[in-house]
C-alpha cells in the first residue's frame, strides 16, 4: 500500500519506482529548478508545474519520513531533505515573488495615475502587494544565506541589527489586513510598546517568528472573528503573542504545528501554516513558545531577549 494510499489522499503523484526510492524525487526536482530558469519561464506555466512538483517532493518526505529503517539513519536523512526541501522553495518562492513584482510594477507605469485618480482603493491594494513582495524576496534571500548544514541537520546564523518596532510590526501585519475582506477575520493589534522604541535582534528571524504565528491563528480561527495581536516589552524580553477564537487543538495538533510539514500532504493545509521555522529561530535567539488552546481559543505566545532603545 502506497503512502496516498494509506493517507486517503487519492491519486499518488509518485511513480512505483518513486514510492520505492523518494529520494530520487528530490534529485529530479533539484535539477530541474534553478531560479535563472524559473526567470524565464512564463508565469502561468511555470505556476502549475511548480505546484505538482511542490506536492510530490511532499509526498516523498512523508515517504522518508514514515520509513521503517534504522532510527539514526532515517533521522539524519530525513533532516537533510527537510533542510534541502525548506531551500529549495525558498528558491521557488522568490522566483515566483519575483514575476508578479515585475508584472505589477508593468502595470504601475502604464496605467499608475488614472489608477489613484478614479479607484483610490486599488492603488493602495497594488502599493501594499509591492511593499509585501519587496519585504518577502529580502525575507527569503536572507534566511536562504543564514542556513548551514551540519550533522544531518540544519542551523540558522543571527545577523543582530537595529530597527523601529512599530514600523516593523506595520510591515508584518499589512498582508493580513489587505484580506480581511476576502478571509472574513480582522486583525486587531495592541502594541505597547513606544512607537519611537527601536529594536536590536534579527529582523529577519522576528519576521518569520511573528509571521508563522498569524499564519496559525488564521489557519486555526473561525471565519467573521478577529485575531487579536498583543505586542509587549519589559525587562529587556519581547513578548509577541496571537489569539484566535476557534475550536480547541488536540495535543497531537498542537505538536504537528512543529514539524516541517505540519502532518499534512496537500497544501491547502500545509501552506504557511506552521511554527517548525519559527520555533528554529526563536532557539537560536534564546527564546521559548508555548501553544495553550482551550475551548473556544487558541493563544500562541513568542517570547525572546532583545534590547529595547
Amino acid at each position: 500500500m502506497t503512502y496516498s494510499e494509506k493517507s486517503g489522499i487519492g491519486q499518488s503523484l509518485l511513480t512505483k519506482n518513486e514510492t520505492e526510492y523518494p529520494l530520487q524525487v528530490f534529485s529530479e526536482v533539484f535539477m530541474k529548478y534553478s531560479l535563472e530558469s524559473i526567470l524565464q519561464s512564463i508565469k502561468g506555466v511555470f505556476t502549475a508545474s511548480f505546484n505538482v512538483d511542490l506536492q510530490r517532493i511532499i509526498e516523498a518526505g512523508h515517504i522518508l519520513a514514515s520509513s521503517l529503517q534504522e532510527t539514526r539513519t532515517d533521522k539524519e536523512c530525513t533532516n537533510c531533505i527537510y533542510a534541502k526541501l525548506l531551500l529549495v522553495i525558498i528558491d521557488m518562492i522568490d522566483a515566483q515573488l519575483g514575476l508578479a513584482e515585475v508584472s505589477m510594477n508593468r502595470l504601475i507605469e502604464e496605467h499608475e495615475f488614472h489608477l489613484f485618480v478614479t479607484r483610490p482603493e486599488i492603488a493602495c491594494h497594488i502599493s501594499t502587494f509591492r511593499l509585501v513582495a519587496a519585504r518577502s524576496r529580502h525575507l527569503l534571500r536572507d534566511i536562504n544565506h543564514k542556513v548551514k548544514f551540519g550533522g544531518g541537520d540544519f542551523t540558522l546564523n543571527p545577523n543582530m541589527t537595529k530597527f523601529n518596532l512599530a514600523i516593523f510590526v506595520d510591515e508584518i501585519t499589512a498582508s493580513f489586513k489587505l484580506y480581511e475582506d476576502a478571509t472574513g477575520r480582522v486583525i486587531e493589534i495592541r502594541n505597547t510598546v513606544e512607537s519611537s522604541q527601536t529594536l536590536l535582534t534579527d529582523k529577519v528571524m522576528l519576521d518569520i517568528i511573528m509571521s508563522s504565528l498569524i499564519h496559525v491563528a488564521y489557519a486555526n480561527s473561525k471565519k467573521s472573528t478577529k485575531v487579536f495581536i498583543l505586542v509587549e516589552a519589559a525587562n529587556e524580553r519581547l513578548s509577541f503573542s496571537v489569539k484566535s477564537e476557534g475550536r480547541q487543538m488536540s495535543n497531537t495538533k498542537v505538536e504537528n504545528l512543529f514539524k516541517p510539514l505540519n502532518g499534512s500532504i496537500t497544501l491547502a493545509n500545509n501552506w504557511g501554516a506552521n511554527l517548525y521555522m519559527a520555533k528554529k529561530c526563536i532557539d537560536v535567539l534564546g527564546g521559548v513558545i508555548r501553544v495553550l488552546s482551550e475551548k473556544y481559543e487558541t493563544v500562541i505566545q513568542a517570547s525572546l531577549p532583545c534590547l529595547l532603545r
